[in-house]
C-alpha cells in the first residue's frame, strides 16, 4: 500500500507554506477539470497534486477560465487563515513523541536498521529524527527525494489555484482544519512498521510509484487514475483503513459539505487528485446526489 505517495497527494500542511508560484498560462499539461451542474448552477472540480515539476508551472488557461467564473474556492486546508507561528507550533504537536519515547521504540529492530542505514547514505544523522513520530520521519525524507527527483512545493496545483483566487480576490473556503489533517495520522499508529517498509520500498522505485501517477494527472489519463487508485487499494486490512481515513471518510464528509451549496452559487473545488476516483470517490458521490458531471478540458 502506498501510504506516503497518498500522503503527498491527499495531505497539504507540508506544502502550502509560501504562496509565490508562476500564474502564466500553460499549454503543455492538460489535467481533468470536471463541470458539475444541478438546479441551473454550474461549478468546477479539479483533482490537484501537491507538489509538480516544472512543467507544471503555470495552470492552463481552461483552468484558469473556470475559476474566473466562480465565487468561491474550495480548498482541503486554507493556511492563510492561520499565522506562520501558530502552523509550525500546531504541526511539530503531532509530529513529535511523547517524553519517554524515541524513534528507536517505536519501531523493529529490522526497521530502524533499514532507515539507519538509508539515512547514513544520505549522510543525515539517525539521531536528528529520534524524537519524531516514524510518520513524520518518513515524510520529511520523502520530501527530500522528491525535491531531488526535481518535485517541487512551488509547482503544487493546490498553491497556483489559490493564487489565483487570491488575485481575483476570491473568498476560500476550507473542508478541514489543520488540527483535522494531522490529526489523521493518529490512526496509523499501529502501522508504523508497515510505514516505515512501504515508504522505504517507495522511495527506491520513483518511476513505479510517482512518476506514473504524475504523468496520468497530466495527461488527464482518468482511465489510468483510475487503474492507479485500484491497485493502490489492495483489500487487506491495513490498505483498507488507509482508504478510509483518507480518501472515504472524507469525501463523504466533503460532499456533505458542498451539495447544498453547489446548488446556490458557482464554485471552484480543488482537492487531491485521488479524492475523485474510486467506487466512493467525489465524481460517483456527487452523481449520486443528482449532479450531472462532464469534462472540460478547453
Amino acid at each position: 500500500m502506498r501510504f506516503f505517495l497518498l500522503l503527498k497527494i491527499l495531505l497539504l500542511p507540508f506544502f502550502l507554506l509560501s504562496f509565490t508560484q508562476p500564474v502564466f498560462a500553460n499549454s503543455k499539461i492538460t489535467p481533468s477539470l470536471w463541470q458539475v451542474e444541478k438546479n441551473g448552477v454550474t461549478s468546477y472540480l479539479l483533482g490537484t497534486v501537491h507538489l509538480g515539476d516544472q512543467q507544471m508551472a503555470g495552470l492552463p488557461s481552461y483552468v484558469k477560465k473556470a475559476i474566473e467564473k466562480t465565487e468561491k474556492l474550495v480548498v482541503e486546508v486554507d493556511l492563510s487563515k492561520i499565522n506562520p507561528l501558530e502552523q509550525q507550533q500546531i504541526m511539530i504537536s503531532y509530529m513529535m513523541l511523547p517524553p519517554g519515547k524515541t524513534l528507536k521504540s517505536e519501531i523493529s529492530a529490522k526497521n530502524y536498521k533499514a532507515l539507519s542505514n538509508y539515512l547514513t547514505k544520505q549522510g543525515l544523522s539517525m539521531e536528528l529524527f529520534q524524537p519524531m513520530q516514524p510518520f513524520a520521519v518518513m515524510l520529511q525524507i520523502t520530501l527530500m527525494e522528491y525535491k531531488k527527483a526535481g518535485y517541487q512545493d512551488t509547482y503544487g496545483i493546490d498553491k497556483q489555484v489559490m493564487n489565483v483566487a487570491q488575485r481575483l480576490q476570491i473568498p476560500i473556503m476550507q473542508l478541514e482544519t489543520l488540527e483535522q489533517q494531522m490529526g489523521m495520522f493518529k490512526s496509523f499508529n499501529k502501522h508504523n512498521n508497515k510505514m516505515i517498509e512501504d515508504g522505504l520500498k517507495e522511495l527506491a522505485d520513483m518511476d513505479k510509484y510517482f512518476n506514473r501517477l504524475i504523468g496520468s494527472w497530466k495527461r488527464g489519463d482518468d482511465a489510468a487514475l483510475e487503474s492507479y487508485y485500484r491497485e493502490t487499494f489492495t483489500g487487506d486490512s491495513y490498505s483498507a483503513l488507509t482508504e478510509k481515513v483518507l480518501l472515504t471518510n472524507r469525501n463523504k464528509d466533503w460532499v456533505k459539505q458542498l451539495k447544498s451549496k453547489l446548488t446556490k452559487e458557482p464554485y471552484f473545488i480543488a482537492v487531491g487528485a485521488l479524492h475523485l476516483h474510486g467506487p466512493e470517490g467525489l465524481l460517483e458521490l456527487l452523481k449520486k446526489e443528482g449532479f450531472k458531471l462532464s469534462k472540460k478540458n478547453k
